[in-house]
């Protein structure tokens, strides 16, 4: 048997194989009963059925579970193995490989130029980039696992074609993970992550057009599609490739809560959020105004504006309240936004506790260092857009970290629960505490306080279709706050 003084000197595990399954290898690290549940499930039968989507909720170790799956494909030959993530979470990869399976040579693929490809038995690539080494990687792999999958829900993106190619021409194993695979609620996001898992998994859930017809069917003769029998498509796909968890019901976390907090808007900002929501109120009255088609597009131009507005004029209340916390307790803060002008303007006023950033735009090194000084206490506030920072981190410092104050609210549950989950995550130790601030305006009923009660009255479900329970589509919270105006 292989011991863990053997997986630190380097040497690969030679495990057995039963059938046409994988045994799962021991790692460095010991994995949790259900994780070894979820690399059992994607290893179950690798030759007649090579796919799975390991559906883990956020915080339950997705990064090790896929680890598993390709060290234990890499023992019996089955190489090289492609990891596609989020590019702000190749660090990260890389790491958490280092520290599970430290005998599996790592490379990281960057960039749009082409170049050779390494010879290494794991390649790690971004999928903002994968669409452009997508041709050198076809034929190249023989393991793939992709991580936060949901991000490739739009099928016609050059992205999720490109690694629904390269998925095409893997033997091995072929595993999608993401805690929220339908974030908007809508069936449809499935179809291109079922793509990358290829034809077999189509199959599984009775073919495409079934799929199509049955799950998502046409609404209008413009080609849009709504959502039918949730329930069953549940089962089907619960009872086939992908396994579900809960974190409720595997591990106990300590408590997380959340509550509304109300934030004065101050100056000029607020008096042009007062000027933009009354040239809404107004554009929505205009006889025969509706908000499909192109004027939705318009529609959601104008929200768009009045949740900058609202976040900009909240900034110096937000730094108020946020100085009274940080003063108050030890540890650090985590503060959710989402525009640049928002980011600065906090970062400016919080600037003697040294705060750090995650924003689109910087690299996996600038990424990495600003966790790091977060997570280890040298910086007090580490302040994260909603995308980039949302995803795939750990950022509570075992227990050091357990307040959130989100800023600027999303548009979605999931994106809301992937935020605060950098903190509520296996590893904290401490109740995390998660703060709305809502722009409060006197005399209005803001658009935070328009879409965090919609969100509230939602239960902040992710759609029937994966937990089995609840309804939420992205159109309904858009069409629900614009008929709040009319």
């Amino acid at each position: 048997m292989t011991t863990l003084a053997d997986l630190l000197a380097g040497s690969a595990p030679a495990p057995t194989t039963i059938g046409t399954s994988i045994t799962p290898v021991d790692l460095a690290l010991p994995l949790l009963d259900f994780q070894q549940e979820a690399v059992a499930h994607a290893l179950r039968d690798t030759a007649n059925s090579p796919w799975a989507y390991l559906a883990l909720d956020m915080g339950l170790g997705k990064t090790p579970c896929g680890i598993a799956v390709l060290a234990s494909a890499n023992a019996v030959g089955i190489t090289t193995g492609l990891v596609v993530v989020p590019p702000s979470l190749r660090t990260n990869w890389v790491r958490e490989f280092a520290k599970f399976a430290p005998w599996l040579d790592v490379a990281v693929l960057s960039g749009t130029k082409v170049t050779e490809v390494p010879d290494a038995d794991v390649l790690v690539i971004g999928d903002s980039t994968v669409a452009h080494w997508a041709e050198a990687l076809t034929g190249r792999v023989g393991a793939v696992v992709v991580d936060e999958a949901h991000r490739h829900k739009n099928g016609k993106s050059k992205r999720a074609k490109a690694l629904a190619m390269i998925a095409g021409s893997v033997a091995g194993p072929r595993v999608l993970l993401s805690g929220t695979p339908t974030p908007n609620g809508r069936h449809i996001e499935l179809a291109s992550q079922i793509d990358v898992l290829g034809a077999g998994a189509w199959r599984d859930l009775g073919g495409k057009g079934l799929f199509w017809n049955r799950y998502c069917p046409k609404t209008d003769a413009w080609g849009g599609r709504g959502n039918d029998h949730g329930a069953e498509l549940h089962d089907a796909l619960v009872g086939s490739f992908m396994m579900r968890r809960r974190r409720d019901e595997v591990i106990d976390l300590p408590n997380k809560g959340r509550s509304g907090l109300s934030l004065e808007c101050l100056g000029k900002p607020a008096r042009d959020y007062v000027m933009a929501e009354n040239d809404l109120i107004n554009w929505l009255s205009e006889e025969g105004r509706n908000t499909q088609g192109a004027e939705r597009a318009e529609a959601l131009v104008r929200l768009t504006t009045l949740r900058r507005l609202a976040g900009e004029a909240k900034v110096k209340s937000a730094v108020e309240h946020a100085s009274e916390v940080l003063d108050e307790q030890e540890g650090g803060l985590f503060i959710v936004a989402e525009h640049a002008d928002v980011m600065d303007r906090l970062l400016l006023g919080l600037a003697k506790y040294n705060p750090v950033a995650i924003r689109g735009g910087m690299t996996d090194a600038q990424k990495t260092e600003a966790v790091d000084a977060f997570t280890s206490g040298q910086s007090r506030v580490l302040v994260g857009q909603i995308i980039s920072a949302g995803v795939g981190l750990t950022l509570h410092g075992n227990g050091l970290n357990h307040r959130v104050l989100v800023v600027q609210l999303p548009w979605t549950p999931a994106d809301l629960r992937q935020a605060e989950d950098r903190l509520h995550r296996i590893g904290q130790t401490n109740d995390v505490e998660v703060e709305i601030a809502l722009a409060h305006i006197e005399g209005r009923w803001t658009i935070d306080e328009r879409l965090f009660g919609m969100l509230e009255s939602k239960n902040f479900a992710s759609g029937e279709v994966i937990d089995g329970e609840g309804d939420y589509l992205l159109g309904d919270m858009v069409e629900g706050i614009l008929d709040s105006y009319r």
